[in-house]
């Protein structure tokens, strides 16, 4: 990495997108978002074109047991894929900052790449964590600042009102809200999850479902719960990897024992 704590390397050149909007899954709560963004890129084939890499990530490298201990670093990823209406972003990542102003400049270097592509629209993921187990079908709550936005996501079945969400920590938020400032209009997404499993399928397929409704697209969702399982494979690895260095913490950069949405 060069000087700058948080950088940002094309590794594809991308090509001209169409109405581009940004799709971000960063570890958090039940790691919904990174999940429900892992199983859609997958299904649409996207295409890697960039990584950032900073100093605010957790101070720890992944091992690869079938790469003959080949050392991978905690990064954050872009992917693209051409649609037939509009072409996506996806950003995805093994983590989020550890520090308070990383959280900012991360944001701040995710949100150039977005004025790059000509992104105008973004949709955030996370977990909102009530501490209870239901059986029921896991709602997806919402949070915004532009109200057409929010009001097309309300028909399709987000909840908006009284969620008693109070406040959204980590990148999910602070993109909307800095990305807001910058012309770019955008909706939090947040699948409800008891907070008490490492990952939730169900609430992932919720939040994938309300996705795919706005988006006008189809995936098969019944490779779901298999491809979870893989991911939890990675997740388990980073989260004893900084348990080892900042006992208590999780990779959403928040206390297990501690309910509520981070992003």
């Amino acid at each position: 990495m060069s000087e700058k704590a948080t950088e940002v390397i094309f590794t594809e050149k991308v090509p001209a997108l169409k109405n581009p909007i940004l799709i971000e899954g960063l570890p958090g709560i039940g790691y919904i978002g990174r999940n429900a963004v892992g199983y859609l890129l997958d299904e649409l084939k996207a295409v890697k074109f960039a990584e950032i890499h900073s100093h605010h990530f957790p101070f720890v490298v992944l091992l690869d047991p079938k790469k003959n201990g080949v050392i991978t670093p905690i990064k954050n990823e872009f992917y693209y894929v051409k649609g037939k209406a509009r072409d996506i972003v996806i950003l995805i990542g093994d983590a989020q900052s550890i520090t308070p102003e990383g959280h900012y400049q991360i944001v701040d270097t995710i949100l150039d790449v977005c004025v790059q592509l000509g992104i105008k629209e973004m949709i955030t993921l996370g977990g909102f964590a009530t501490g209870v187990l239901t059986e029921q079908k896991p709602r997806v709550f919402g949070a915004g600042i532009d109200q057409k936005m929010m009001d097309s996501f309300e028909k399709i079945g987000v909840v908006f009102k009284n969620t008693n969400i109070g406040q959204i920590i980590g990148a999910s938020g602070l993109l909307i809200s800095i990305g807001n400032q910058k012309g770019i209009k955008g909706v939090c997404l947040m699948g409800e999850t008891s907070g008490m499993l490492l990952s939730d399928p169900k609430s992932t397929e919720s939040v994938l479902e309300i996705i795919t409704k706005y988006l006008g697209i189809k995936i098969d969702m019944s490779k779901l719960d298999a491809k979870i399982k893989e991911i939890e494979k990675i997740i388990e690895k980073i989260e004893s990897l900084q348990t080892k260095i900042a006992p208590g913490a999780s990779a959403g950069g928040k206390k297990k024992e501690e309910l509520g949405y981070i992003g």
